[in-house]
């Protein structure tokens, strides 16, 4: 374009030469000064000026320096001699600018497609959102209606149970205490489950119940406790821990060894609760654990009370050891804090 306006052409070295610097001086101001200049800040007023003054005295230099070094040595071939007039500056910052001009247009359209692109990220996870609400919404739903459907078959069931049991009584006690104590354990499960959190002590008589079932089931001497401190009793936390704890024990521990009894021991202390089970391994289980159960209370503990809470499980003499705690002074403290 410039030879057919001025109607004159350069030889080729000529125009590789200085386009080969205009190329690189067009992708350093995009890419680098351009973002040293913080243009979306108040620092740009006075960055932005400096380093293009900057910028072009280094490309004045540069240019002017090697075209002189080029045309001395004869690669370069000008109709006139370059030297460092005041108008070979003016002449070289002119063209500086004009490519800086240029590569100024290019940074604002390439930020103006990266700012398109985030905003079409965000509206993508703001759809997101939206359809997993619904999506949580909708399973609400069919569980309230799940919900207001179980509320009738445990009335009817809890019904059933107490017949039985007032028909067993007499001719099979045995049976007729398994039937209570099982009727119970549902009962407590249903009801208590639905609230964030439960006094030990209900939970613990379930515990109880549970052991008694057992003990009816197996027709033989179990050799398991239960053990607590009486300020154990009003201590309140999310439903069903202990109840899987205990579960965990019948489902994979040998419990028939009177030298090696298991035990289930809760201690609470100046707000820590500590709770800690204590069974020889069966050597006669159908399937290998799986712990499926113990994980869910890692995730139920995690969830309900964040870092406050722990579990722990170790082997120790064939012996399967479960320590959880619970640091409730610590949780009261934090809801207090975020509620003050």
């Amino acid at each position: 374009m410039m030879g057919l306006i001025r109607k004159q052409f350069a030889p080729f070295g000529v125009y590789a030469f200085f386009y080969f610097l205009n190329i690189i001086q067009f992708y350093v101001h995009a890419h680098f000064v351009m973002p040293a200049a913080k243009m979306k800040t108040i620092q740009a007023l006075w960055r932005l000026p400096l380093l293009i003054a900057i910028e072009v005295l280094i490309y004045d230099c540069i240019n002017l320096g090697i075209t002189n070094f080029l045309y001395r040595n004869g690669y370069l071939i000008f109709k006139n001699a370059p030297d460092f007039s005041l108008d070979s500056y003016l002449s070289t910052s002119y063209r500086g600018v004009y490519f800086i001009l240029f590569a100024s247009a290019y940074y604002y359209i390439l930020r103006y497609f990266e700012e398109r692109k985030r905003a079409e990220e965000k509206e993508k996870e703001r759809l997101l959102v939206i359809i997993e609400n619904q999506r949580i919404h909708a399973d609400l739903i069919k569980s309230q209606h799940a919900h207001l459907k179980a509320q009738i078959n445990p009335h009817f069931l809890f019904n059933i149970l107490n017949f039985i049991y007032t028909s067993t009584r007499k001719t099979a006690p045995d049976a007729a205490e398994a039937i209570l104590a099982l009727s119970e354990m549902m009962r407590y499960s249903i009801e208590e489950a639905r609230k964030a959190n439960t006094p030990l002590i209900g939970e613990l008589e379930q515990v109880e119940n549970l052991i008694k079932l057992h003990k009816i089931k197996s027709h033989k001497q179990l050799y398991i406790s239960l053990e607590y401190d009486a300020e154990v009793e009003e201590v309140e936390i999310i439903p069903l821990l202990m109840m899987t704890l205990a579960e965990n024990m019948f489902k994979h521990g040998d419990l028939l060894q009177e030298a090696h009894p298991a035990y289930l021991r809760l201690t609470y202390r100046e707000g820590l609760l500590e709770v800690e089970t204590n069974n020889l391994i069966s050597k006669n289980q159908m399937h290998p654990s799986h712990h499926i159960g113990l994980d869910n209370v890692k995730k139920r503990l995690k969830a309900a009370y964040g870092t406050h809470a722990t579990l722990q499980t170790a082997v120790v003499e064939e012996h399967f050891i479960v320590s959880m705690e619970i640091n409730l002074a610590a949780v009261e403290q934090k809801y207090a804090l975020k509620h003050c």
